[in-house]
């Protein structure tokens, strides 16, 4: 038997032949059915749900490490994998560009009155839109101040904005003119004309933003999410469209993905919904490679990997 690497991302050639040049003891197995036993598969690279599940309930297995493709860690059994004492480490940080520009384009297609010109077009009608706004001036609340947060808060001072990050330690951050803490978002939230959601999906963000929130806002502010769906109350969201507690809505994630063909926000003319393709990138498995093999050379070593480990803790 040999100690097994399981890749449920097809590697290039390329990229296998770095991977045996570095952990040459190693073999590299693309399936648990390649593994004689489950003991021999010690590192896994990427996610699949029902391997995932078979290999995590199994009374033996001596995985070590695993790596994801994605930042967000909410559809992992991160319990078990602490049992297991399993290193997670995640993609953090490969999504600030991407996800920067989603926002700005999100935000942009309002304020300039870029999308109402594309519904006017489909109309063929030349009905310029009355209200356009400069994001110079305004005020720009980051609720998730890491990497994303950070690059956001870059272009949003590029756009002469001001920035307000809001993290969990209330340590300073690059590209924050101020921060606070999440105990005080409700302190802040009435001074922001944009408030962007960044959050990741745990047991204290989850329903953050519900009806409560949304009331302390701005009747003229403009919500983004592109965190985690179910840290939005949608239906209070609506609610506080409806009653005029905010004038706009982004979103790049629900609390239900697909949305089903019925709900009322394919209808609704003050939100924005894009289908989760705010992180996507021009090559995203080549994005996270790099990752990849830095806590595959630890790894190789018999050290940790160190590279964006979770804290089960704190889920993410």
């Amino acid at each position: 038997m040999s100690d097994k690497l399981l890749s449920y991302i097809k590697l290039t050639d390329e990229q296998c032949s770095q991977v045996k040049q570095i952990a040459p003891s190693y073999e590299i197995i693309e399936s648990l059915s390649e593994a004689d036993d489950f003991t021999e598969v010690k590192a896994i690279y990427g996610w699949d749900k029902d391997e995932m599940t078979q290999l995590l309930k199994g009374p033996q297995n001596e995985l070590e490490w695993v790596q994801l493709l994605s930042a967000g860690v909410d559809y992992v059994d991160l319990e078990r994998l602490n049992e297991l004492d399993v290193t997670l480490t995640n993609a953090s940080g490969i999504h600030g560009k991407g996800i920067t520009e989603s926002i700005f384009g999100m935000i942009l297609s309002y304020t300039r009155k870029i999308g109402y010109s594309l519904i006017k077009q489909r109309q063929r009608k030349w009905d310029p839109a009355q209200e356009l706004f400069e994001l110079s001036g305004k005020t720009m609340l980051i609720v998730g101040s890491g990497a994303i947060g950070t690059q956001t808060g870059k272009v949003a001072q590029a756009f002469g904005m001001k920035t307000i990050g809001v993290n969990r330690s209330g340590q300073p951050v690059d590209y924050m003119d101020e921060l606070v803490t999440q105990n005080k978002l409700d302190d802040a939230l009435p001074e922001a004309d944009f408030v962007i959601n960044i959050l990741p999906l745990t047991d204290e963000t989850e329903n953050l933003f519900d009806l409560s929130k949304f009331r302390v806002m701005k009747s003229s502010a403009v919500f983004v999410n592109v965190g985690r769906g179910q840290t939005v109350v949608t239906n209070d969201l609506l609610k506080a469209l409806d009653e005029q507690w905010i004038q706009y809505a982004a979103l790049d994630v629900v609390h239900e993905e697909p949305l089903p063909e019925d709900h009322p926000v394919y209808k609704r003319e003050d939100v924005l919904l894009t289908p989760h393709i705010a992180g996507g990138l021009e090559d995203y498995a080549a994005s996270v490679f790099p990752i990849f093999m830095e806590n595959l050379q630890a790894f190789a070593k018999g050290e940790a990997p160190s590279k964006n480990v979770v804290d089960y803790e704190a889920g993410y």
